[in-house]
């Protein structure tokens, strides 16, 4: 095991309901966190630390389809409580941001390093992982004793989960055909980036792209980051002829700039026949493959701050990880 890094942030703020992250008024009335906690994968119920003068949340743990939670995701705490984030090393670089802005973590992926805040004052804070919010790496603290919703239809501040969906949608001429965590296509149209994890739970392991099937809009930037431990992966398209790395390297990224409509199908290599497929969809159609001309290409072990720009995007389709 890696000798654990401990690089601490400390600070003590008393939180206020004008730009602390508390919603105004939300004291004397029930707070609504299910629009929140949508599409965030590992909640499950309000986790009561009360009682505790200092509580502990993993950053990088187990969920969202690779190492993209926070562990507890939603906590009630006493005010006045110590809140240490520490990360587990998985999944890149993560920060912790307020919804509100009032506080931000800087960006660390290292084993054991730690951010931490004290809340005072009652209230709801809303926080997230900014590279993987979109992913579902969003969480929230309910400081003191505020009435909270996790899911629809419950009152209580326990999840009660959702029903596991049909698959629905296309298969792209039997591309998606056998692959087990598609449920049709995702809308990520009005982002400028859009996360897709290597190596998620899927077809029998950590054998999925998650999710496997997404829309955006000309433009976007797609980033796949590897999170599985049961590789090598890789991210190939035949068609349009580009390919990532090889590697088994978790957090390794590689992206991909989409300039025109159209389709692109792509595969793992070691695991293509176990259903480790996947697909983007460019702008409201046509489904069939769009030209290489329409691509930039980028990858490498880049943290995403400033995406797209970030990646070193070029005209012509090449991989940069071998520059």
């Amino acid at each position: 095991m890696r000798r654990r890094q401990f690089m601490a942030a400390a600070g003590t703020v008393a939180l206020g309901t004008a730009a602390t992250g508390l919603a105004a008024g939300q004291q004397e009335e029930e707070v609504s966190l299910v629009d929140w906690f949508d599409g965030v994968g590992n909640v499950d119920g309000l986790v009561d630390r009360t009682g505790e003068s200092e509580v502990t949340i993993t950053v990088g743990s187990q969920g969202n389809g690779g190492a993209f939670a926070f562990d507890p995701p939603a906590v009630r705490i006493d005010p006045g409580t110590t809140v240490v984030w520490e990360w587990s090393g998985n999944g890149g670089v993560h920060d912790v941001a307020a919804e509100d802005g009032s506080f931000a973590s800087e960006m660390k992926g290292e084993d054991g390093a730690t951010y931490e805040r004290t809340f005072e004052e009652t209230g709801v804070v809303r926080y997230a992982c900014n590279p993987h919010k979109s992913m579902g790496m969003r969480a929230a603290l309910v400081v003191g004793d505020v009435s909270v919703t996790l899911t629809a239809g419950s009152a209580t501040g326990t999840s009660t989960g959702s029903e596991e969906q049909a698959p629905t949608g296309p298969t792209f001429d039997g591309w998606l055909e056998g692959v087990e965590n598609y449920r049709g296509i995702v809308d990520k149209r009005g982002q400028d980036t859009v996360m897709v994890s290597v190596g998620a739970q899927g077809n029998g392991g950590p054998y999925a792209f998650d999710p496997p099937a997404i829309r955006v809009d000309p433009g976007t930037t797609v980033v796949w980051e590897w999170a599985g431990t049961e590789g090598p992966y890789s991210v190939v398209d035949d068609a349009l002829g580009f390919a990532s790395e090889h590697t088994t390297d978790v957090g390794n990224r590689y992206a991909m700039e989409f300039s025109g409509s159209g389709l692109s199908k792509y595969y793992c290599e070691d695991y293509k026949d176990r259903g480790m497929r996947g697909v983007v969809l460019v702008g409201d159609g046509p489904t069939e493959v769009m030209s290489k001309s329409a691509l930039a290409a980028g990858g490498g072990l880049l943290a995403l701050v400033s995406a797209p720009m970030l990646f070193g995007l070029r005209e012509h389709v090449r991989d940069t990880t071998q520059e």
